[in-house]
């Protein structure tokens, strides 16, 4: 029994962004795609049938992460598109400026819902409020957003009766506008 338990504490160790994709230094090589990492800026796209929660959850991580299996979501429900950002450039004023484009597609490929998110439409996880301490040879207060604090763009969206059964397609375009890069991630679920 202690094997099998330290065998599942390990998968979701392995398998939770907040464990294990932030810890890596190099650009991403994952083949993961609702991941990339690109010169220090990385995105990480998840889906929830429980979006109000998600981001409950995300503002105050202070339980274990939880982790689900590829959703199958269901008709009538609001269900969330989330890409966790960190790692943008800061402009001259000590701002980001990201952007997310999520697109989804229905299973003929044909376009279900787009949304564009700015970067004053993300939510900012503010570092828990403590002693001023030193980064990088700078102070830095806490509190205060900085590239390295994590932001969430979301998307909410509902399927209803007349949306067809099948893998649907979640894409979402990354921008840091400030540091000039761009790239895409998705992440797939099933409508049943």
């Amino acid at each position: 029994m202690k094997l099998v338990s330290t065998m599942l504490f390990l998968i979701l160790m392995a398998a939770s962004p907040g464990f294990s994709l932030r810890i890596q230094d190099q650009d991403s090589t994952s083949t993961e795609p609702n991941y990339k990492r690109v010169n220090g800026f990385n995105g990480y796209l998840t889906l929830d049938d429980y979006p109000y929660e998600h981001v409950q959850i995300w503002l105050n991580p202070s339980g274990i992460p939880s982790i689900s299996e590829m959703p199958t979501m269901k008709r009538g429900k609001t269900m969330g598109a989330f890409v966790e950002l960190w790692g943008c450039k800061q402009n001259a004023q000590g701002m980001c400026n990201t952007r997310v484009n999520y697109t989804i597609y229905k299973p003929d490929g044909s376009i279900f819902a787009t949304r564009a998110v700015r970067h004053g439409e993300l939510l900012i996880r503010k570092q828990a409020p403590s002693k001023t301490r030193k980064k990088q040879g700078r102070k830095m207060e806490s509190g205060i957003a900085s590239n390295q604090s994590p932001s969430l763009a979301r998307m909410h969206f509902k399927l209803g009766k007349d949306d067809p059964d099948g893998q649907y397609n979640v894409k979402a375009k990354v921008t840091d506008l400030n540091a000039d890069i761009s790239f895409e991630i998705e992440l797939n679920f099933f409508l049943r």
